[in-house]
C-alpha cells in the first residue's frame, strides 16, 4: 500500500512538471511566432518600398524625366575610354568659362554626332564635361568644334589626348 501511495504521488508530481515544462514551451513557442510575424512584416515592407521605385521609376520615365546617374554608372563600369561596345568617355575640362556658355557648349556636344550621354559640371575656375561617345577623342572635338565657334577657337585648346580635351577661355 506505501508503494501505491509514494507512486500515486510520484505521478502527480511528475504530471505538474510536466504541464509547467509544457506551459513553458507555449509561451516560447508564441515569442517565435511573433517574432516570425515580425520578420514577416519587415519582409513584406521592404518589397512594397522596393515596387514602389520601380513604379516611380516607370512613372518618370513615361513623363520623358531620365536617370542620369544610373546611365553615367554603367558607363563608367564599363572603362574609362574604349568598350567592346566601342562607347567612348572623354573629358573636356574647360578654365575660365562662364555658366552661359558652358551649357551652350554642353548643348552642342550633346548633339554632336555619335555623342550617347554628357554630364556637366561647373566651377568658375575649372568645368568640365564627361562625354561618352562613339569614335575617338579627335573625332569628337572636330564635330564639336565646327558649331562652337563663338565659345573658343583653335588657340584655346591648351591640350588634347585620348579621353581628355583641355580648353582654356581667355
Amino acid at each position: 500500500m506505501k508503494k501505491i501511495i509514494i507512486m500515486s504521488f510520484a505521478l502527480s508530481v511528475f504530471s505538474i512538471s510536466t504541464m509547467n515544462a509544457q506551459s513553458l514551451f507555449d509561451k516560447i513557442d508564441n515569442l517565435v511566432s511573433k517574432i516570425d510575424k515580425a520578420s514577416n512584416t519587415v519582409d513584406n515592407a521592404a518589397n512594397k518600398a522596393d515596387k514602389a521605385s520601380k513604379t516611380g521609376g516607370k512613372l518618370g520615365s513615361l513623363f520623358g524625366k531620365k536617370n542620369k546617374n544610373k546611365k553615367n554608372d554603367e558607363k563608367v563600369s564599363e572603362g574609362n575610354n574604349n568598350t567592346s561596345e566601342g562607347n567612348n568617355k572623354t573629358i573636356i575640362k574647360i578654365s575660365n568659362i562662364d555658366f552661359t556658355n558652358l551649357k551652350k557648349l554642353n548643348g552642342i556636344v550633346a548633339e554632336s554626332k555619335g555623342v550617347t550621354d554628357t554630364d556637366m559640371k561647373f566651377n568658375t575656375a575649372s568645368s568640365s564635361i564627361t562625354v561618352f561617345h562613339s569614335g575617338n577623342t579627335e573625332d569628337l572635338l572636330s564635330n564639336i568644334q565646327s558649331r562652337a565657334q563663338n565659345i573658343y577657337t583653335d588657340k584655346n585648346i591648351s591640350g588634347i589626348d585620348e579621353g581628355m580635351i583641355e580648353i582654356k577661355i581667355k
